[in-house]
Protein backbone atom coordinates (compact mmCIF):
# COMPACT_ATOMS: atom_id res chain seq x y z
CA UNK A 1 0.00 0.00 0.00
CA UNK A 2 1.70 3.41 -1.02
CA UNK A 3 2.46 5.14 2.24
CA UNK A 4 -0.26 7.97 1.93
CA UNK A 5 -2.97 5.37 2.33
CA UNK A 6 -1.08 4.03 4.80
CA UNK A 7 -1.17 6.66 6.53
CA UNK A 8 -4.41 7.90 6.12
CA UNK A 9 -5.66 4.20 7.50
CA UNK A 10 -3.30 4.62 10.70
CA UNK A 11 -4.82 7.77 11.12
CA UNK A 12 -8.62 6.34 10.92
CA UNK A 13 -7.30 3.85 12.84
CA UNK A 14 -6.26 5.92 16.11
CA UNK A 15 -9.60 7.91 15.97
CA UNK A 16 -11.63 5.03 15.84
CA UNK A 17 -13.50 4.22 19.20
CA UNK A 18 -11.59 2.14 21.62
CA UNK A 19 -14.45 -0.14 22.84
CA UNK A 20 -17.43 1.02 20.18
CA UNK A 21 -20.94 0.66 21.36
CA UNK A 22 -21.40 -1.40 17.77
CA UNK A 23 -18.50 -3.83 18.66
CA UNK A 24 -19.33 -8.06 18.93
CA UNK A 25 -18.92 -9.31 22.31
CA UNK A 26 -15.98 -7.01 23.49
CA UNK A 27 -12.76 -9.10 24.77
CA UNK A 28 -12.95 -8.85 28.50
CA UNK A 29 -9.29 -9.27 29.16
CA UNK A 30 -6.03 -9.25 27.38
CA UNK A 31 -2.51 -10.68 28.17
CA UNK A 32 -0.80 -13.75 27.99
CA UNK A 33 1.69 -15.04 30.76
CA UNK A 34 2.58 -18.51 29.62
CA UNK A 35 1.65 -20.34 27.03
CA UNK A 36 0.81 -23.39 29.13
CA UNK A 37 -2.48 -21.67 30.28
CA UNK A 38 -5.75 -21.85 29.46
CA UNK A 39 -6.84 -19.73 26.51
CA UNK A 40 -10.22 -18.45 26.86
CA UNK A 41 -10.11 -15.54 23.97
CA UNK A 42 -8.51 -16.39 20.24
CA UNK A 43 -8.62 -14.10 17.10
CA UNK A 44 -8.93 -15.93 13.84
CA UNK A 45 -9.89 -15.82 10.20
CA UNK A 46 -11.37 -19.06 8.19
CA UNK A 47 -9.63 -18.65 4.67
CA UNK A 48 -11.90 -17.72 2.11
CA UNK A 49 -11.41 -17.22 -2.12
CA UNK A 50 -8.94 -14.78 -1.51
CA UNK A 51 -6.55 -17.65 -1.35
CA UNK A 52 -7.01 -18.67 -4.85
CA UNK A 53 -4.27 -16.40 -6.21
CA UNK A 54 -2.03 -18.06 -3.70
CA UNK A 55 -2.91 -21.82 -4.58
CA UNK A 56 -2.57 -21.09 -8.54
CA UNK A 57 0.39 -20.36 -7.35
CA UNK A 58 1.93 -21.44 -4.05
CA UNK A 59 5.78 -20.10 -3.95
CA UNK A 60 4.96 -16.66 -4.88
CA UNK A 61 2.24 -16.27 -1.65
CA UNK A 62 4.98 -17.87 0.78
CA UNK A 63 2.77 -21.35 0.36
CA UNK A 64 4.57 -24.76 0.95
CA UNK A 65 2.02 -26.41 -1.78
CA UNK A 66 -1.10 -26.15 -3.55
CA UNK A 67 -4.12 -27.39 -1.68
CA UNK A 68 -7.73 -27.16 -1.55
CA UNK A 69 -9.70 -23.92 -0.38
CA UNK A 70 -12.80 -25.32 0.60
CA UNK A 71 -10.97 -28.32 2.17
CA UNK A 72 -8.91 -25.68 4.34
CA UNK A 73 -11.96 -23.81 5.63
CA UNK A 74 -13.87 -27.06 6.80
CA UNK A 75 -10.50 -27.97 8.34
CA UNK A 76 -10.13 -24.66 10.24
CA UNK A 77 -13.93 -24.67 11.12
CA UNK A 78 -13.57 -27.84 12.90
CA UNK A 79 -10.99 -26.72 14.79
CA UNK A 80 -12.99 -23.61 15.45
CA UNK A 81 -15.38 -25.45 17.00
CA UNK A 82 -13.06 -27.57 19.23
CA UNK A 83 -11.34 -24.59 20.13
CA UNK A 84 -15.04 -23.72 21.42
CA UNK A 85 -15.38 -27.31 23.03
CA UNK A 86 -12.65 -26.59 25.65
CA UNK A 87 -14.11 -23.56 26.10
CA UNK A 88 -12.26 -20.49 24.35
CA UNK A 89 -14.52 -18.02 22.92
CA UNK A 90 -13.14 -17.59 19.21
CA UNK A 91 -14.20 -14.40 17.55
CA UNK A 92 -13.23 -14.59 13.67
CA UNK A 93 -11.96 -11.49 11.61
CA UNK A 94 -15.01 -11.62 8.95
CA UNK A 95 -17.53 -11.96 12.25
CA UNK A 96 -15.81 -8.98 13.78
CA UNK A 97 -15.86 -6.45 10.81
CA UNK A 98 -19.46 -7.38 9.54
CA UNK A 99 -20.44 -6.88 13.53
CA UNK A 100 -23.07 -4.28 13.88
CA UNK A 101 -23.41 -3.45 10.10
CA UNK A 102 -25.92 -5.98 9.35
CA UNK A 103 -29.21 -7.33 11.31
CA UNK A 104 -30.36 -10.77 12.24
CA UNK A 105 -31.24 -11.80 8.62
CA UNK A 106 -28.08 -10.54 7.33
CA UNK A 107 -29.48 -7.01 5.60
CA UNK A 108 -27.29 -3.85 5.56
CA UNK A 109 -27.83 -1.96 9.20
CA UNK A 110 -27.25 1.93 8.61
CA UNK A 111 -24.93 3.11 11.55
CA UNK A 112 -21.44 4.04 12.83
CA UNK A 113 -20.71 0.04 11.95
CA UNK A 114 -21.37 0.74 9.25
CA UNK A 115 -19.88 3.80 8.21
CA UNK A 116 -16.35 2.66 9.73
CA UNK A 117 -16.86 -0.44 7.76
CA UNK A 118 -17.19 1.26 4.81
CA UNK A 119 -14.40 3.90 5.37
CA UNK A 120 -11.89 0.93 6.04
CA UNK A 121 -12.87 -0.51 2.74
CA UNK A 122 -12.31 2.73 0.92
CA UNK A 123 -8.95 2.45 1.73
CA UNK A 124 -8.17 -1.19 0.41
CA UNK A 125 -10.11 0.28 -3.33
CA UNK A 126 -8.31 1.68 -5.74
CA UNK A 127 -9.51 3.31 -8.87
CA UNK A 128 -6.40 3.98 -11.26
CA UNK A 129 -8.23 6.85 -13.44
CA UNK A 130 -4.49 8.11 -14.79
CA UNK A 131 -5.32 7.51 -18.69
CA UNK A 132 -8.18 10.14 -18.07
CA UNK A 133 -8.39 13.87 -17.97
CA UNK A 134 -8.39 15.85 -14.49
CA UNK A 135 -12.00 16.58 -14.55
CA UNK A 136 -12.74 12.47 -15.45
CA UNK A 137 -10.21 11.52 -12.30
CA UNK A 138 -12.01 13.73 -9.76
CA UNK A 139 -15.23 12.86 -10.91
CA UNK A 140 -14.22 9.05 -10.34
CA UNK A 141 -13.56 9.89 -6.91
CA UNK A 142 -16.86 10.80 -6.46
CA UNK A 143 -18.10 7.73 -8.53
CA UNK A 144 -16.08 5.74 -6.50
CA UNK A 145 -17.32 6.42 -2.96
CA UNK A 146 -21.38 6.91 -4.51
CA UNK A 147 -20.70 3.13 -5.30
CA UNK A 148 -19.19 1.78 -1.55
CA UNK A 149 -22.42 3.77 -0.39
CA UNK A 150 -24.28 0.90 -2.17
CA UNK A 151 -22.41 -1.87 -1.64
CA UNK A 152 -23.35 -4.71 1.06
CA UNK A 153 -21.68 -5.29 4.10
CA UNK A 154 -20.23 -8.53 3.06
CA UNK A 155 -19.04 -6.50 -0.40
CA UNK A 156 -17.19 -4.52 1.77
CA UNK A 157 -15.30 -7.29 3.69
CA UNK A 158 -14.09 -9.02 0.65
CA UNK A 159 -12.53 -5.58 -0.65
CA UNK A 160 -10.45 -5.40 2.50
CA UNK A 161 -9.75 -9.11 1.74
CA UNK A 162 -8.93 -8.61 -1.92
CA UNK A 163 -7.58 -4.96 -2.12
CA UNK A 164 -8.77 -4.35 -5.46
CA UNK A 165 -7.54 -2.18 -8.43
CA UNK A 166 -9.73 -0.94 -11.21
CA UNK A 167 -7.73 0.42 -14.28
CA UNK A 168 -9.74 2.80 -16.41
CA UNK A 169 -9.39 3.56 -19.96
CA UNK A 170 -11.61 5.06 -22.59
CA UNK A 171 -13.98 2.89 -24.08
CA UNK A 172 -13.14 2.18 -28.01
CA UNK A 173 -16.98 1.23 -28.69
CA UNK A 174 -20.43 2.81 -27.81
CA UNK A 175 -21.90 1.08 -25.12
CA UNK A 176 -20.29 2.94 -21.43
CA UNK A 177 -17.69 5.46 -21.35
CA UNK A 178 -14.90 3.23 -20.27
CA UNK A 179 -13.44 -0.01 -20.45
CA UNK A 180 -11.25 -1.37 -17.73
CA UNK A 181 -8.72 -4.18 -16.42
CA UNK A 182 -9.23 -5.75 -12.66
CA UNK A 183 -6.35 -6.84 -10.64
CA UNK A 184 -6.29 -7.19 -6.56
CA UNK A 185 -3.59 -8.32 -4.03
CA UNK A 186 -5.59 -10.42 -1.65
CA UNK A 187 -4.43 -10.94 1.87
CA UNK A 188 -3.86 -14.54 1.30
CA UNK A 189 -1.83 -14.91 4.58
CA UNK A 190 -4.26 -14.08 6.96
CA UNK A 191 -5.31 -16.80 8.16
CA UNK A 192 -2.37 -17.43 9.77
CA UNK A 193 -3.74 -15.10 12.70
CA UNK A 194 -0.61 -15.41 14.94
CA UNK A 195 1.77 -13.78 12.87
CA UNK A 196 0.52 -9.82 12.60
CA UNK A 197 0.99 -9.02 16.41
CA UNK A 198 2.08 -10.78 19.65
CA UNK A 199 -0.06 -11.14 23.00
CA UNK A 200 2.85 -10.46 26.51
CA UNK A 201 1.34 -10.25 29.86
CA UNK A 202 0.90 -6.43 29.50
CA UNK A 203 -1.05 -6.90 26.21
CA UNK A 204 -1.48 -6.66 22.07
CA UNK A 205 1.48 -5.41 20.23
CA UNK A 206 0.97 -4.80 16.53
CA UNK A 207 4.18 -6.00 14.78
CA UNK A 208 5.44 -5.44 11.12
CA UNK A 209 5.61 -8.25 8.47
CA UNK A 210 9.04 -9.17 6.76
CA UNK A 211 7.03 -9.88 3.25
CA UNK A 212 5.72 -7.20 1.42
CA UNK A 213 2.77 -9.76 0.41
CA UNK A 214 2.12 -9.26 4.21
CA UNK A 215 2.19 -5.97 4.95
CA UNK A 216 -0.93 -4.78 4.82
CA UNK A 217 -2.35 -7.43 7.24
CA UNK A 218 -1.81 -5.76 10.44
CA UNK A 219 -3.97 -2.65 9.06
CA UNK A 220 -6.61 -4.79 8.52
CA UNK A 221 -5.89 -6.60 12.36
CA UNK A 222 -5.30 -3.20 14.06
CA UNK A 223 -9.14 -2.51 12.97
CA UNK A 224 -10.24 -5.44 13.94
CA UNK A 225 -8.63 -5.61 17.41
CA UNK A 226 -10.14 -1.92 18.41
CA UNK A 227 -13.46 -3.50 16.87
CA UNK A 228 -13.43 -6.20 19.48
CA UNK A 229 -12.03 -3.08 22.17
CA UNK A 230 -8.96 -3.44 21.84
CA UNK A 231 -6.34 -0.93 22.48
CA UNK A 232 -2.62 -2.34 21.07
CA UNK A 233 0.11 -1.25 23.45
CA UNK A 234 2.67 -0.36 20.68
CA UNK A 235 3.51 -1.19 16.66
CA UNK A 236 6.47 -2.13 15.32
CA UNK A 237 7.65 1.07 12.93
CA UNK A 238 10.74 1.58 10.40
CA UNK A 239 13.13 -0.97 10.04
CA UNK A 240 11.43 -3.43 12.91
CA UNK A 241 10.04 -6.82 11.74
CA UNK A 242 8.13 -8.39 14.41
CA UNK A 243 6.06 -11.80 13.64
CA UNK A 244 4.33 -13.35 16.14
CA UNK A 245 5.17 -16.67 15.73
CA UNK A 246 8.26 -16.09 17.06
CA UNK A 247 7.32 -15.24 20.08
CA UNK A 248 6.34 -17.40 23.13
CA UNK A 249 5.33 -16.13 26.80
CA UNK A 250 6.50 -18.55 29.76
CA UNK A 251 5.58 -17.00 32.99
CA UNK A 252 8.48 -14.75 34.01
CA UNK A 253 10.13 -15.04 31.12
CA UNK A 254 9.24 -14.14 27.40
CA UNK A 255 10.97 -15.68 24.92
CA UNK A 256 11.63 -13.48 21.08
CA UNK A 257 12.93 -15.06 17.98
CA UNK A 258 15.16 -12.99 16.21
CA UNK A 259 15.76 -14.91 12.47
CA UNK A 260 14.45 -14.98 9.37
CA UNK A 261 11.21 -13.08 9.97
CA UNK A 262 11.87 -10.74 12.79
CA UNK A 263 14.90 -8.68 13.11
CA UNK A 264 16.89 -7.11 15.76
CA UNK A 265 15.84 -3.44 15.21
CA UNK A 266 12.13 -5.25 15.75
CA UNK A 267 13.83 -6.81 19.10
CA UNK A 268 15.09 -3.49 20.09
CA UNK A 269 12.36 -1.73 19.80
CA UNK A 270 10.44 -4.01 22.36
CA UNK A 271 12.69 -3.69 24.76
CA UNK A 272 12.89 -0.19 24.53
CA UNK A 273 9.25 -0.01 24.94
CA UNK A 274 9.44 -2.32 27.31
CA UNK A 275 6.08 -4.10 26.33
CA UNK A 276 6.64 -7.82 27.79
CA UNK A 277 5.12 -7.26 30.98
CA UNK A 278 8.02 -9.80 32.50
CA UNK A 279 11.22 -9.24 34.04
CA UNK A 280 13.09 -11.27 31.90
CA UNK A 281 13.44 -11.48 28.18
CA UNK A 282 15.51 -14.03 26.13
CA UNK A 283 16.34 -13.63 22.77
CA UNK A 284 16.58 -16.33 20.57
CA UNK A 285 18.91 -15.70 17.88
CA UNK A 286 18.27 -18.34 14.95
CA UNK A 287 21.17 -18.83 12.73
CA UNK A 288 20.07 -20.99 10.24
CA UNK A 289 17.23 -17.99 8.55
CA UNK A 290 15.22 -21.33 6.38
CA UNK A 291 11.70 -21.30 5.39
CA UNK A 292 11.00 -24.24 7.03
CA UNK A 293 11.86 -22.93 10.72
CA UNK A 294 10.94 -19.73 9.81
CA UNK A 295 9.87 -18.95 13.35
CA UNK A 296 10.67 -19.71 16.80
CA UNK A 297 7.55 -21.78 17.29
CA UNK A 298 8.84 -24.18 14.15
CA UNK A 299 11.47 -25.70 15.99
CA UNK A 300 10.29 -24.95 19.53
CA UNK A 301 7.42 -25.29 21.60
CA UNK A 302 6.10 -25.11 25.35
CA UNK A 303 4.29 -27.90 26.97
CA UNK A 304 4.11 -27.09 30.68
CA UNK A 305 5.85 -25.05 32.86
CA UNK A 306 8.36 -27.81 33.07
CA UNK A 307 8.18 -29.39 29.43
CA UNK A 308 8.96 -28.45 26.22
CA UNK A 309 9.99 -29.55 22.33
CA UNK A 310 12.76 -28.85 20.36
CA UNK A 311 14.39 -29.94 16.93
CA UNK A 312 16.80 -32.73 17.85
CA UNK A 313 19.10 -31.12 15.26
CA UNK A 314 19.70 -28.15 17.15
CA UNK A 315 20.57 -29.59 20.52
CA UNK A 316 22.69 -31.97 21.86
CA UNK A 317 21.17 -35.56 22.50
CA UNK A 318 22.19 -37.35 25.65
CA UNK A 319 22.44 -40.56 27.19
CA UNK A 320 21.15 -41.74 30.65
CA UNK A 321 24.58 -40.74 32.30
CA UNK A 322 24.84 -37.12 30.75
CA UNK A 323 27.26 -38.00 27.63
CA UNK A 324 26.68 -36.42 24.40
CA UNK A 325 25.69 -39.13 21.61
CA UNK A 326 24.73 -36.46 19.02
CA UNK A 327 25.87 -32.63 19.08
CA UNK A 328 23.63 -30.21 17.35
CA UNK A 329 24.61 -29.40 14.36
CA UNK A 330 26.50 -26.17 14.50
CA UNK A 331 24.49 -24.34 11.66
CA UNK A 332 21.30 -25.14 13.63
CA UNK A 333 22.53 -24.30 17.50
CA UNK A 334 21.03 -21.60 18.69
CA UNK A 335 22.33 -18.47 20.58
CA UNK A 336 21.00 -16.25 22.95
CA UNK A 337 20.91 -12.91 24.79
CA UNK A 338 19.60 -12.49 28.39
CA UNK A 339 17.91 -8.93 29.58
CA UNK A 340 16.56 -8.46 32.85
CA UNK A 341 14.42 -5.28 33.80
CA UNK A 342 16.67 -3.25 35.95
CA UNK A 343 14.69 -0.56 37.44
CA UNK A 344 13.23 1.52 34.28
CA UNK A 345 15.21 -0.26 31.54
CA UNK A 346 15.89 -3.85 30.35
CA UNK A 347 19.46 -4.77 30.80
CA UNK A 348 21.45 -6.96 28.98
CA UNK A 349 22.96 -10.03 31.34
CA UNK A 350 24.04 -12.84 28.51
CA UNK A 351 25.46 -12.18 25.35
CA UNK A 352 25.61 -15.55 23.47
CA UNK A 353 24.52 -17.79 25.70
CA UNK A 354 24.01 -21.80 24.60
CA UNK A 355 19.30 -21.62 24.02
CA UNK A 356 19.51 -25.94 25.01
CA UNK A 357 21.58 -25.03 28.35
CA UNK A 358 19.45 -21.53 29.29
CA UNK A 359 15.88 -23.82 28.81
CA UNK A 360 17.27 -26.75 30.99
CA UNK A 361 19.53 -24.90 33.53
CA UNK A 362 18.28 -21.54 34.17
CA UNK A 363 14.44 -22.24 33.12
CA UNK A 364 14.20 -26.40 34.43
CA UNK A 365 12.78 -27.53 31.43
CA UNK A 366 12.55 -30.93 30.10
CA UNK A 367 13.52 -31.03 26.23
CA UNK A 368 11.95 -33.52 23.89
CA UNK A 369 13.72 -33.84 20.75
CA UNK A 370 11.51 -34.04 17.36
CA UNK A 371 12.69 -35.33 14.36
CA UNK A 372 13.40 -33.22 11.22
CA UNK A 373 10.64 -35.33 10.04
CA UNK A 374 8.37 -34.97 12.25
CA UNK A 375 8.67 -31.04 12.26
CA UNK A 376 8.36 -31.10 9.11
CA UNK A 377 5.12 -32.59 9.64
CA UNK A 378 3.89 -29.87 11.80
CA UNK A 379 4.69 -31.61 15.27
CA UNK A 380 6.36 -28.78 17.32
CA UNK A 381 3.31 -26.23 15.89
CA UNK A 382 0.38 -27.57 18.23
CA UNK A 383 -1.16 -25.56 20.44
CA UNK A 384 -1.50 -25.66 24.41
CA UNK A 385 -4.71 -25.34 25.68
CA UNK A 386 -3.39 -26.44 29.45
CA UNK A 387 -0.41 -28.40 30.71
CA UNK A 388 0.15 -30.99 29.21
CA UNK A 389 -2.46 -30.66 27.00
CA UNK A 390 -2.42 -30.24 23.33
CA UNK A 391 -3.78 -29.64 20.31
CA UNK A 392 -1.42 -30.65 17.54
CA UNK A 393 -1.69 -32.30 13.77
CA UNK A 394 -1.93 -35.37 12.32
CA UNK A 395 0.65 -37.52 10.48
CA UNK A 396 3.63 -37.43 13.01
CA UNK A 397 5.16 -39.99 13.65
CA UNK A 398 4.29 -43.27 16.03
CA UNK A 399 7.29 -42.47 18.34
CA UNK A 400 7.07 -38.88 18.37
CA UNK A 401 3.29 -39.64 19.71
CA UNK A 402 4.46 -42.01 22.19
CA UNK A 403 6.76 -40.08 23.49
CA UNK A 404 4.72 -37.54 24.19
CA UNK A 405 2.51 -39.67 25.54
CA UNK A 406 5.32 -41.32 28.10
CA UNK A 407 5.63 -37.86 29.30
CA UNK A 408 2.10 -37.57 30.44
CA UNK A 409 0.59 -35.45 27.63
CA UNK A 410 -2.96 -35.63 26.46
CA UNK A 411 -3.11 -34.54 22.64
CA UNK A 412 -6.13 -34.21 20.31
CA UNK A 413 -4.92 -35.16 16.92
CA UNK A 414 -6.20 -33.10 14.29
CA UNK A 415 -6.88 -33.34 10.31
CA UNK A 416 -4.44 -30.17 9.01
CA UNK A 417 -4.06 -31.28 5.43
CA UNK A 418 -4.78 -28.66 3.16
CA UNK A 419 -4.53 -25.45 6.22
CA UNK A 420 -0.56 -26.65 6.20
CA UNK A 421 -0.34 -26.31 2.47
CA UNK A 422 0.29 -22.17 3.55
CA UNK A 423 3.27 -23.28 5.43
CA UNK A 424 1.47 -23.02 9.24
CA UNK A 425 -0.48 -25.15 11.31
CA UNK A 426 -2.30 -24.77 14.81
CA UNK A 427 -0.13 -22.32 16.70
CA UNK A 428 -0.22 -20.47 13.73
CA UNK A 429 -3.31 -20.18 12.51
CA UNK A 430 -4.81 -18.55 16.51
CA UNK A 431 -3.91 -15.37 17.95
CA UNK A 432 -4.55 -16.02 21.40
CA UNK A 433 -5.51 -12.69 23.04
CA UNK A 434 -6.07 -14.17 26.71
CA UNK A 435 -4.83 -17.05 28.89
CA UNK A 436 -5.44 -17.58 32.49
Amino acid sequence: MPRSRLLVCLIFLAVAALAPLWAQAVVPQVGCAAEWLKPTDILMHTPQQELFAGVIHPEAALFERAFSIAGAAAEHRAYIALLRQHGARVHTVVETLLAGTVDKRGRPLPGPALDELRACAAEFLTIDAATLSAEEQAEQKAYAQKTLQKLDPHELVQIILQCPTVHLRKSEVANTRYAASYEVAPVMNLYFCRDQQITTAQGVVIGCMNSEQRRIETTIMAFVLRKLGIAPIYQVEGDGRLEGGDFIPAGDTALIGQGLRTNAEGVRQLLAHKVFGVGRVVVVKEPWHNQDQMHLDTYFNLISPKLAVLVEERMDIRDAAGQITKPARPDRRCKVDVYELRGDAYVRTTTDGDFQEFLEKQMGLRLIPVSNDDQLKYGINFLCIGPNRLLGIDGVSAGYKRRLRDAGVNVTWMDFGNLTGGYGAAHCVTQVLHRR
